[in-house]
């Protein structure tokens, strides 16, 4: 029986791509929350100016953090794969372990990073840029103010509280589709041996 590894291995580039766009996606949403939780902490009253302690922003950084390994990771096997003179596609150890190595780490870190802010998000006492911003994202301003210019209230707040889940949940879907790209580079590699030999043995009876 004949395998083509060929749609594998196109598989999983294609899914290696959405990792990196993802990734990219991750980074501008969670880096955008944390750069407006920076700049309006001090002087916003709906930042609790007065009580910055009550924040935890650790989630925040490690879905930053999380997401730039990955993409580094991801774009460093994807450019390979693409790369002509490094030559993968015949290559299949190689491709293998570069896989593997690059999605392993990152799995493994999108699945502590997903834990760790969950952990953080149902913590009583501490408030998240995503469970202070969700919880107050339609709350009407205080009468004090409606006066203020628009950065200075919760107007965002909805914005910031779906850019905020949307850090979480997508480093949630990367950990999925790294899982997926780690069973393909098995697979593949098994195809990619599976049909050396079956080359090789066809050239054996040509010969014979």
């Amino acid at each position: 029986m004949k395998v083509n590894p060929a749609p594998l291995h196109l598989a999983q580039t294609v899914i290696t791509c959405l990792v990196v766009a993802f990734s990219i996606a991750i980074l501008g949403t969670a880096g955008h929350t944390l750069d407006i939780f920076n700049k309006q902490q001090t002087s916003n009253p709906w930042w609790l100016p007065l009580w910055p302690q009550h924040f935890d922003v650790h989630g925040a950084k490690a879905l930053i953090a999380s997401a730039t390994v990955t993409l580094v990771l991801s774009g460093i096997f994807l450019a390979m794969s693409l790369i002509p003179q490094v030559n993968l596609a015949n290559k299949h150890t190689l491709r293998a372990l570069l896989a593997l190595g690059s999605a392993g780490p990152s799995s493994l870190l999108t699945l502590v990073t997903v834990i760790y802010s969950h952990i953080l998000n149902n913590r009583e006492e501490f408030d998240t840029i995503q469970t202070w911003t969700c919880k107050y994202k339609h709350s009407a301003p205080m009468q004090q103010d409606i006066a203020l210019a628009s950065n200075m209230g919760n107007g965002n707040f909805e914005s910031l509280c779906h850019q905020s889940k949307f850090a979480l949940y997508g480093t949630l879907v990367v950990f999925i589709m790294l899982g997926v790209s780690m069973g393909l580079s098995v697979v593949g590699w098994m195809a990619d041996k599976w049909s050396e030999r079956q080359e090789r043995k066809e050239l054996e009876m040509q010969q014979s």
